[in-house]
């Protein structure tokens, strides 16, 4: 099993509409492809909680986190026409977007 991190920052004033687009368009057409597990959306927490609990603040107002099978499973994802159609989007709302994946070295109840 893979994970894929995205990134992302919004721009100016458009923090809700990249949310919806994340939520409602990427991550939808994303979890009906083969060999996706699951996905999660984070935000930071309250940078004054954070700041009290001396953790770090991230640099992105949106973390994707998406589980699949493997990496050519979601390279064909990415492939698939579908997925420039609901990823462009995301992509005009955002300041900055940056992506990275993992291999699960183990997992709990995942």
């Amino acid at each position: 099993m893979i994970t894929l991190h995205v990134y992302l920052t919004p721009k100016p004033g458009k923090n809700r509409e990249l949310e919806t687009a994340i939520t409602d368009e990427w991550l939808e057409a994303m979890a009906e492809q083969p060999g996706f597990v699951r996905a999660v959306l984070l935000r930071p927490a309250p940078a004054e909680d954070l700041a009290r609990l001396g953790a770090a603040r991230p640099g992105h107002a949106f973390e994707v986190i998406a589980f699949w099978r493997s990496e050519q499973e979601r390279l064909a994802w990415v492939a698939r026409p579908v997925h420039d159609r609901v990823f462009k989007p995301v992509v005009a709302l955002a300041a900055s977007v940056s992506f990275t994946v993992q291999n699960v070295a183990r997992g709990w109840k995942v």
